[in-house]
This record gives C-alpha cells, structure tokens and sequence, in this order.
C-alpha cells in the first residue's frame, strides 16, 4: 500500500506543462489595464476635480466629499465596463496578509449600481478579530478603513479594490501603512532641509523602494503531504536534504519549465496590476527562486509587494504548485527574504544617494550618506526591531547574514 509522499510523487509525475501566453505581444499594451490610473482619471473627471484629486495625491490634501462622489462615480463606471460586480476597502491588517470585504454595487431598493462617495472614502469593517497589541477590548473592537488616495484602485478577479489604511475607532494604527505614511512624512521634512542647503529649488523628498521578494516553489501534491507546511509554512520534522547547495548549482541556473510558465502566468497578472515585475531567476536553494520589480513610491511599492504575493499564491493553484513565502521553510537550506533597495529622491529628480563627478552634487551625497551612517550607529536597536519576527529568527543560512548585522 503507498504511503502518502509515495502517491504525492506518482501524481507529480503525471502533471503536465502548458504554455502561457501574454494578453499582447508588447507589456506595455496590457500594462496597468486593471489600475484606475491618474491618466484614466484625467479623461474621466472635470479639469476641476481632476486638480483636486491631483493635490490630494501629491500634496496631501484632505478630500471633500463632492469630489470623492465624483471620483466615485467615475472609478464605478470604469470597473462595471471591466465586468466587476463587487467592491472592497483592501487593507493590510497585522497578520502578515491583506484582507477585503466585499460589497455588491448593486442597490436592491433602487434597482441599479450604486458606489456612494462616503462608501468610497470610509468603511466601518469588524476589527475585534484583528491583531491589536492589546489597545482595546473586544467589545470596543470597532475598525475603520479610510481610502488612500496615493496608492492607485485597481481590479483582482471581478473585485474593485480600494486601498485603505486600518485604524481603530480612537485613532490607532491597526497596520503597517499608517506607520509607513507617517514616516515618510518625517523623513521628507527632514531630507527637505538638508537638500535646500544644497538646491533651494527642493520642496519635496520623496522614499523610493524595490522590493525583491524571494519564495520557494513545490508541488501541490508535496505539500499537501507534509502537514508541517501546510500548518506553519516550515520544517518541523524529517531530515536535512540529500542534495542541499553545496555547490550553488541552482543559482541563476536555468528555470524549470514548470516553474517557467507559472513565472510567466503570475508576471502578467501583475502587470495588469501595474506592478513593474522586472527580474526572475533561480536563487541558491533548490526549488527557490526571485522576482524583483522597478522600484516605485514607497507607498504603492509595499502595496504592491503585498498584493503580488496575493496574485502568486492564486496563480500557483492554477499550476497545481504552492508558493512557500515563510522566511525559513527548509532546515538546511537557505531561507527567502525581502530584499528592500530604497532610496531618497528629490522632487526634482535627484537621486540623493547617487555619486557624481560634480563635487557640488557628490557634497550632497556624502552628506546624505554619512548622516544615514550616523543614524545607524545611533539607533541600532531600533532598525533590529524593526525586522525581528519569529520568521526571521529561522532565517539563518549558510549565504545569509544573521539578522542582527547591518550589511
């Protein structure tokens, strides 16, 4: 009688390729199709409103409630010619995931598609669910999303998706983006000064971010074998490799076909998303591997982030595979991170840690460049904590470096 990984191996053997093909010879034919962009909202709102949306994105201006009814009505408009039926606040709880709860623009009472302005800007979803770090009881457990206006709509499956921040009903940070906006913020008044010293022309500093998001890839046959991996994501039992990578053979090695095509499958969707997937290849352990996108706004760059591997994890079902995202997956083997290349960018353009051969300029970037030193050296603890987690912790390898050093 086959035992469980016995009958996952003769189902592996009999999955078959299929080629994947793209919507469009050309990316940029099909690029951001599914994101309600600033050009789709140019050609759809008033001049007048237009400007205001505008200044609210690059500005941080408060929106009113007219122009979100405007903006509203146009983004509905849009996503029921696209085929959507539904529409949710798409936020990032602290779970280590996104979350939604969606509404049918439908309005039995008045017989048609209804997206109000005030639906648009603020819903009321049930929090007492969510991680919290101990800031209220359940039963005062209220949870407010709020639109993000910096961060562009876009359409998942038949869902319009509006992205939020989650904050409690006193005003507390219920996920990582109001955290992140509030720091942007802070380092834009502060890099601002700095650049003046320099270009009194700078009136704004703006945080850039590429994301490289490292993940293995399995069959889904092997994993549903392994109640490890299906209950925690990692390794609890069995033995170490027979062949592990002692010799990096797998790095930069040719992609598997499989692995191919599901590569391939997943870079479209997000494309369509308008997410900037530039890079693909194998990494160091067997069966891992890396896609890195164009960097972006710091902002749209970790939505971005969190809703490719949303997009990943559905198209791998599609290929019978299952992506492992956890930090430490495989004992003996290397484990997956996010590798965050930021920068600082003026509004003008600048790069503010790139050389120069003007010494003008390269003033500016030593400047830059020691006092990011400085800061380190000063607040070591803090950027630690920053990253502890109990999946980093595992995250030691033979090709990596402990947490705990600044590399």
């Amino acid at each position: 009688m086959l035992n469980q990984r016995q009958r996952a191996l003769n189902i592996v053997q009999t999955r078959t390729t299929e080629r994947v093909f793209a919507p469009a010879d050309k990316i940029s034919d099909f690029f951001a199709d599914d994101v309600f962009t600033l050009e789709k909202m140019r050609s759809t709102l008033t001049p007048e409103t237009f400007k205001k949306v505008e200044a609210v994105i690059k500005k941080g201006k408060k929106i009113d409630l007219e122009t979100a009814s405007e903006v509203a009505s146009a983004v509905k408009t849009w996503a029921l010619s696209k085929g959507t039926t539904h529409y949710t606040h798409w936020f990032q709880p602290l779970t280590g995931s996104t979350a939604e709860k969606h509404d049918s623009f439908f309005d039995a009472h008045k017989g048609i598609e209804v997206l109000k302005g005030s639906a648009l800007i603020q819903q009321e979803p049930d929090a007492s669910s969510f991680p919290n770090g101990g800031i209220r009881s359940t039963f005062e457990a209220r949870g407010y999303t709020a639109w993000d206006p910096t961060s562009p709509i876009f359409i998942w499956g038949r869902t319009l998706c509006i992205p939020t921040i989650f904050v409690s009903y006193t005003g507390e940070a219920l996920d990582h983006k109001v955290p992140l906006l509030k720091a942007v913020e802070a380092v834009d008044k502060a890099a601002t000064k700095v650049c003046q010293l320099f270009d009194r022309t700078v009136s704004n500093v703006n945080v850039s971010l590429g994301v490289e998001q490292e993940y293995f890839v399995i069959d889904k046959a092997l994993f549903n074998a392994r109640p490890d991996l299906v209950m925690s994501g990692r390794t609890i039992f069995g033995h170490h490799p027979a062949r592990g990578q002692q010799l990096d053979d797998h790095y930069f090695g040719a992609i598997p076909s499989r692995v191919y095509n599901f590569m391939k499958d997943f870079e479209i969707e997000s494309l369509k998303l308008g997410i900037p997937v530039m890079t693909r290849h194998n990494e160091v352990a067997p069966a891992q591997f890396e896609v890195a996108p164009l960097y972006e706004d710091i902002n749209i760059a970790t939505d971005h982030n969190s809703l490719m591997m949303d997009v990943m994890d559905r198209v791998a079902e599609r290929h019978d595979l299952k992506v492992i995202f956890h930090e430490k997956p495989f004992a003996g083997l290397n484990g997956s991170g996010k590798h965050n290349n930021w920068s600082l960018i003026t509004g003008t353009g600048v790069n503010v840690f790139q050389p120069s051969s003007s010494a003008r300029e390269n003033l500016q970037f030593l400047t830059f460049l020691v006092t990011t030193i400085k800061a380190i050296h000063e607040h070591p603890g803090m950027l630690r904590a920053s990253i502890a987690s109990a999946g980093n912790d595992h995250r030691l390898g033979a090709n990596e470096a402990p947490p705990a050093i600044m590399s």
